[in-house]
């Protein structure tokens, strides 16, 4: 885990990354926020991991918390990028008007998508292979992968589903019936260990919190959220206008 805005591990606007080590090859899973990415190579670095190793990123989707650092780490690295095909317009664009930064005249930069991904692809990372699962529900281009590690099943959850059955954000538009298909696919998986994008991540028996989120969203809404107001999660950036300094003079995304 070298990012994590809510754990401290990088800068709080940051999702959860992950770099995965196959053996002379390194991935990231997902890119951050793009906001002081310096304290994610720091960590990098502290794990004797070379940067020239790291030749892919990986989407877990494209919002801006997950995709918006993949410019500045493609500078860095030349890593190839992979996301959903209904994400790639955003990585590429740098789509991502409806964000609190945006709102604040912050610019983006787009990157290159090398590769689009479907459902069932098959990434080798090094010695690794990585299965793409695409799980629509919170984003149409969601897709989680899975990989086995030290005998283990290990799912990169993305914001599908989290700890204790927990959910990623819902609005008006969320398709349900899909969501729940999804979760339900990850749920026959029966893996060992979840490493969602927010929150806490479980390394035994996992398989149980993903069937709990399955069991939720097959109820009734108040199954799924037990007080009156939807979950919403509480981004950093609505509540501490000191980070919109750490954006604007980053110097990374200038217009």
């Amino acid at each position: 885990m070298i990012g994590g805005g809510g754990m401290g591990v990088s800068h709080p606007t940051d999702a959860h990354i992950y770099l995965i080590d196959g053996g002379g090859e390194a991935a990231m899973i997902d890119a951050g926020s793009g906001i002081q990415p310096e304290w994610m190579r720091d960590n990098i670095a502290a794990d004797g991991v070379p940067l020239q190793q790291i030749r892919q990123i990986l989407l877990t989707h494209t919002h801006w918390d997950h995709g918006r650092g993949c410019a500045w780490w493609q500078r860095l690295t030349g890593a190839a990028i992979s996301a959903h095909a209904l994400g790639a317009p955003t990585i590429e664009g740098a789509l991502w008007g409806d964000s609190h930064i945006a709102k604040h005249g912050i610019p983006s930069e787009g990157a290159t998508v090398t590769r689009r991904l479907a459902d069932g692809d098959e990434i080798a990372v090094g010695d690794l292979r990585l299965q793409v699962v695409h799980t629509p529900g919170h984003s149409q281009d969601s897709v989680c992968f899975v990989v086995s590690l030290g005998g283990r099943k290990v799912l990169f959850a993305g914001d599908t589903v989290f700890a204790e059955g927990q959910h990623g954000t819902v609005s008006a538009e969320t398709d349900f019936r899909a969501y729940l298909d999804s979760v339900r696919r990850l749920a026959s998986l029966k893996v060992d260990c979840l490493l969602p994008s927010h929150k806490q991540f479980v390394l035994s028996r996992a398989h149980e919190h993903v069937a709990l989120l399955e069991r939720k969203l097959s109820g009734r809404w108040t199954d799924v959220v037990t007080t009156r107001v939807p979950f919403f999660p509480t981004w950093w950036l609505e509540h501490d206008s000191s980070l919109y300094d750490d954006a604007k003079h980053s110097q990374h995304f200038a217009a």
